[in-house]
This record gives structure tokens, sequence and C-alpha cells, in this order.
């Protein structure tokens, strides 16, 4: 399994620096074809030009890809993240009521202190509002 790894790993290499070669005799192509109709620094900036178009369109084709990708990863893994939140929620829900049951005084002193805390920070309250609430 390491060789193989090994041999498509250099087989990758191998091809990626042919690659950037035929890109670089590419670019001199164009620039000496453009340089027999414009001046070398206009074909040198057209070359350039026509580079950095391409570079643009490549991000913006790789950008969408991986927004695809993504959204389709969010939807294959959506309902087993939301069963482990319930089953965590379950779980904590359960620990607090257990716990609220020994301690009914304290419990109720800790609601009205964040209650009251609440009540007079607004900013924590639309950060906790937003942070529960959010879509």
């Amino acid at each position: 399994m390491a060789i193989r790894v090994a041999i498509m790993t250099a087989a990758i290499l191998i091809a990626a620096v042919c690659f950037i070669a035929t890109g670089a005799f590419l670019c001199v192509a164009l620039y000496e074809g453009l340089k027999l109709v414009l001046a070398p620094a206009l074909a040198a900036l057209s070359t350039a030009a026509v580079l950095l178009l391409l570079s643009m369109i490549i991000l913006s084709v790789g950008l969408a890809i991986a927004k695809a990708v993504e959204k389709s990863e969010r939807k294959k893994r959506g309902p087993a993240t939301a069963e482990i939140g319930l089953e965590i929620g379950r779980m904590i829900g359960e620990q607090i009521y257990r716990s609220a049951g020994k301690n009914p005084i304290q419990v109720m002193i800790g609601a009205i202190v964040a209650g009251a805390v609440l009540g007079a920070v607004p900013p924590l309250r639309r950060f906790l509002m937003s942070f529960f609430f959010r879509k």
C-alpha cells in the first residue's frame, strides 16, 4: 500500500512539473504571437492580462466546486449531527434536573441572578438570543 502511494505521488509530481512547463511555453508562445501585432511592452501587458483573467476564472470555478462539495457534505452529516446534539441535550437536561431537585433554593437564586443580569445587560441578552435562535 505504501509503495502504491509513493508511486502515485511521484507520478502526480512529475505530471505537475510537466503541466507547469506547458503553461510556461504557452505563455511564451502567446507573448511571441502578440509581439508580431503589438509593441513588446503591450504584448507583455496583454499576456499578463490574459493570464490574470485565466487565473480568476480558475479560482471562481474552484470556489464554486468547493461550495458545492461543502453544501453536499453538510447535507450528508446534518441528521447525524442533529441526533448527537439531541442526545447531548438530553443528557445535560437530565443532569440539571437531578441537580435542581437536590438544591431548589440555589437554583431559584441562580435563576433570579441570571434574570437580573440579562435584564440589566442588553448586549449580553442580544448575544444569547442570537446564539440560541440563529438559523
